[in-house]
């Protein structure tokens, strides 16, 4: 998922993706110009995307910063006498979501926008956005009047949520230096604005970074018909891209190991040479910017907010994850050695970086008999989305429709609606764009546009996108997804879910804007629907003849879940010490580089040795996003596995149980702690012995 991009100190965690004194603004050349622009748009109403153009996003920058000033000024001349949460705090969260409703809208164009000069405009106004917040957090009149509030009797007897609000808020001040000396709030400023473009170049240097390789049909044995087809270009030549679809198949089927590792080098090396510089210096600001805010580190920084607390916490969950787990991934590599034994007839003592997917398709083939290639053809697109429909339909007592004829950013895009099932109230709306093009957003995510807020007597809707790199439809087949692609749009639809489905009050605790450590435990919980039997009956049948996928071949996947499980929890520790280490860690004036800390963490956490001259940081966006929290993606699935379980002794299709979850869980955004939110979903403590038990660690752990 990407998740809120650039910052990290706590007062931008939730303005990661917008990010006062008054910066220079050009003149808004008429009230007409303001009327017309598509990006300024009124309650409720849709943006015209297909519309939008270079000067619409710099005109909607300059309106909609000139509209929070006049929020600013409004909050900061109240008088003291009186002074009360609406006219302050609801006042700040208005200023916040009045800069979302343009920000959020380019930060989407900046990552998928066909048109360059529309990333060029909207990444400019992104950082010009970002720059007003770095003032506006170091507004001394603003704290002065938001920490006057917070004296008052009013601010001890706020509600939970208002309270939790005001104490971020008050945490945010202090970490954006007003305790500072003018001179170090000066720095600092020139460090946060800093991070910005470099965080802006780093995501455009691995957008834009293109690389195929061009083999000849006497190279291609072991690859899927429909794949060659696909990728068969005018001169008889095949191209190999390095975008999900393209490559993933590759490594799983192309039976030559030196075409696999030549791609396998390609995709770890993208993005350099400029982004392993970029993240050098990102890393040293960082740094910088903690020591001026007497953190011994940045992971100290932006963990404080999260689950854990300390990064200290976080290393006795890795290494006891370690523990129980180098066991059962031992066992997992030795099989895939003895396999690899078997097929090549030698002695081999390892598994290079470049032969994992390989042989651990060959074993799915051979211990299990399942072929991805037969399991895709039960998972055409659109079946797959009608049955994500079905199930939130079921679970949350929802319905969706598809909008016909929206104005969108590209012909691949489609829009629906999400409404009550009881009564048909549109609820929220949501876009897909699921298919690879060059400059789109390599991965995954959920981008909120639009988050849900209480205005008076109406409710904000939220709108939000899911971008996807989806194998697009071939030359004679629709689009088929592999279960694991599958997976992961269940996973991207569960943070959709959490966006639409929110009942905040205020816009800065919406949907999705929760702990770092606990923001993927819904959308992990989703992907569960698609290993279950009676959830994939409802959509999973076979795109020539509609049959149901069959039991004997859903009991092969079912006993295949678990493979390799040990090796892959290990991948996952290694990016989340990874990141741990560089944020708390490393200095660039030290003598090791981020490729040999790198080399070093996966050559002793992994079973898979490094590549040599391989730069798979460069590429590792997450380092940028989350910033020493993408331990978050295992804290929050022992929380998801949990929760599950619930829904796993229920019912998967339980509405009781769904309707308890998005009312304890969705709804809530951050409004509460999320342990607490567990809890009374669960109505107990929460533990781990769903999570264990899921990834078939129990047998092997000692505990």
């Amino acid at each position: 998922m990407k998740f809120l991009r650039y910052f990290s100190s706590s007062f931008l965690i939730i303005l990661f993706n917008l990010t006062c004194h008054n910066i220079p603004k050009g003149e808004i050349s008429n009230s007409q110009s303001v009327k017309d622009n598509p990006l300024i748009y009124s309650k409720n109403q849709n943006i015209d995307f297909a519309a939008i153009n270079e000067y619409d996003i710099k005109n909607a920058t300059e309106y909609v910063l000139r509209e929070a000033d006049l929020i600013l000024s409004e909050i900061i001349t109240v008088p003291t006498a009186k002074r009360t949460f609406v006219n302050t705090l609801l006042r700040l969260d208005d200023l916040y979501d009045t800069v979302s409703k343009v920000s959020s809208p380019l930060e989407l164009l900046a990552s998928v926008h066909p048109n360059r000069k529309i990333r060029d405009k909207s990444d400019e106004s992104i950082l010009i956005i970002q720059r007003y917040f770095i003032e506006l957090s170091a507004n001394e009149a603003l704290y002065e009047v938001v920490h006057q509030f917070s004296t008052s009797k009013e601010a001890h007897e706020l509600p939970l949520n208002q309270k939790r609000f005001l104490e971020s808020e008050l945490r945010d001040f202090r970490n954006s230096g007003l305790g500072l000396s003018m001179k170090d709030r000066e720095k600092l400023k020139r460090i946060q604005n800093r991070i910005s473009e470099l965080s802006l170049k780093f995501e455009n240097n691995l957008a834009s970074h293109l690389d195929t390789l061009f083999i000849t049909h006497n190279m291609i044995a072991g690859l899927p018909d429909d794949y060659k087809q696909n990728h068969l270009q005018a001169d008889g030549k095949y191209a190999i891209d390095l975008s999900y679809p393209s490559f993933y198949p590759f490594m799983e089927y192309a039976e030559s190991d030196s075409l696999r590792k030549v791609l396998r080098y390609k995709f770890l090396n993208r993005g350099i040479p400029y982004n392993l510089n970029i993240l050098d210096e990102i890393l040293f600001n960082r740094k910088s910017l903690s020591e001026l805010l007497k953190y011994p580190s940045y992971a100290a920084l932006n963990i404080e907010d999260a689950m854990a607390k300390t990064p200290e916490a976080v290393w006795r969950f890795e290494k006891d994850l370690i523990k129980k787990i180098n066991q059962i991934a031992d066992v997992d590599t030795e099989e895939l050695l003895q396999l690899k034994r078997d097929l090549k007839g030698d002695d081999d003592e390892i598994i290079f970086d470049w032969e994992k997917h390989y042989y651990e398709n060959k074993l799915l083939q051979k211990k299990y008999n399942v072929d991805s290639e037969e399991v895709k053809q039960y998972f055409q697109v659109d079946n797959v989305i009608n049955g994500l429909f079905i199930i939130s339909s079921q679970l949350f007592n929802l319905k969706f429709l598809e909008i016909d004829n929206p104005s969108v950013w590209h012909s691949d895009v489609r829009m629906f609606e999400v409404r009550e099932n009881a009564d048909n109230r549109l609820i929220g709306q949501f876009y897909l764009d699921l298919y690879p093009r060059e400059n789109k957003y390599q991965h995954a995510a959920a981008f909120s546009i639009v988050s849900g807020k209480k205005l008076n007597s109406w409710y904000q809707r939220p709108i939000s996108c899911l971008v996807c790199n989806f194998p697009p439809p071939g030359k004679n087949t629709p689009a088929l997804l592999l279960h694991e692609d599958v997976e992961t749009f269940f996973h991207e639809f569960g943070h959709l879910l959490h966006d639409i489905l929110t009942k905040t009050e205020l816009s800065s605790q919406a949907g999705s804007s929760v702990a770092m450590d606990f923001v993927e435990a819904p959308s992990q919980m989703l992907e569960n629907w698609v290993w279950n039997k009676q959830s994939l009956s409802l959509f999973a049948t076979h795109y020539k003849t509609n049959e149901i996928i069959p039991d004997s071949l859903l009991n092969r996947m079912m006993k295949a879940r678990n493979i390799q499980s040990g090796n892959n929890l290990l991948q996952q520790i290694f990016y989340g010490i990874l990141d741990l280490t560089l944020h708390e860690e490393f200095d660039s004036s030290n003598v090791k580089s981020t490729t040999e800390i790198m080399s070093e963490l996966q050559n002793s956490i992994t079973n898979y040795a490094y590549t040599e001259g391989t730069h798979q940081q460069a590429s590792f966006d997450h380092l940028l996003d989350y910033g020493a929290s993408y331990y978050g993606y295992l804290w929050s699935e022992v929380f998801a596995a949990d929760m599950y379980s619930v829904f796993e002794k229920e019912g998967v299709l339980n509405q009781e149980v769904g309707l308890w979850f998005r009312k304890t869980i969705l709804e809530k955004g951050g409004t509460e702690n999320p342990m607490n939110l567990v809890r009374a979903f669960l109505r107990r403590d929460p533990n781990n012995e769903a999570f264990l038990k899921s990834q078939g660690i129990s047998e092997y752990s000692e505990n």
